[in-house]
């Protein structure tokens, strides 16, 4: 079994060319699943600040559709950078469009809220309308506190960091800047491997740290 990225990525590449649609699809779902948790870091990367941690887990689970779906039909790169980039955009589609969901049910609730302040009460809703209201409402005051919570978080980040050793550090502080994987390699001089290593390790450090943080 190949080890690395761009082995799948290389094997899936030549069973698309040569028409070989049973192995392209199993190359691609490596691929996709090995990098599951970098898919993950994309949409949390991208949806800070903008979505609740319920449409976070929404648009996780369409980003992943999307690549195992659609990105398996239309990608035309050939390198694990053009991958990456090309899910990066994905990501950031499916983001924007949760983004725009959230805002036209906010939109609608406000809508509402100013038909009733009106006085008119002609209209009436069944148990399931009224049910989507209150669910709307009830995401909004969650994603007020998950605003709270996050700006938390990078004051906790903010404390930790610095408490690592300096090359679990340079790894965490070049995640925070979203810069990419095989610029991480390059700037540290290390393989892919060693940065995945050095980022799992550093998780646990500020796992560890948080509890510390929290006590």
């Amino acid at each position: 079994m190949p080890r690395h990225d761009d082995e799948k990525l290389r094997r899936f590449l030549a069973a698309r060319n040569k028409g070989d649609d049973v192995g392209a699809r199993r190359w691609w779902d490596e691929l996709v699943t090995d990098n599951f948790d970098r898919v993950k870091s994309m949409v949390l990367l991208q949806s800070r600040g903008h979505l609740s941690p319920t449409e976070q887990e929404d648009a996780l689970q369409n980003a992943l559709l999307k690549l195992s779906k659609n990105m398996f039909l239309t990608f035309r790169g050939s390198s694990m950078g053009e991958w990456v980039e090309s899910t990066r955009t994905l990501v950031f589609g499916v983001c924007v469009d949760i983004q725009r969901r959230a805002a036209n049910i906010s939109k609608h609730q406000t809508q509402l809220d100013r038909h009733d302040e009106v006085g008119d009460h002609t209209a009436r809703y069944d148990a399931r309308v009224y049910e989507a209201i209150e669910q709307t409402r009830r995401e909004q005051e969650q994603a007020a506190d998950d605003a709270e919570r996050l700006a938390g978080h990078q004051t906790f980040l903010d404390w930790a960091v610095p408490q690592l050793s300096p090359t679990l550090r340079a790894v965490i502080e070049l995640d925070r800047q979203e810069v990419p994987v095989e610029e991480i390699q390059r700037r540290l001089g290390v393989s892919r491997d060693v940065v995945y290593k050095r980022r799992s390790r550093a998780l646990k450090d500020l796992a560890k740290l948080y509890q510390e943080y929290e006590s």
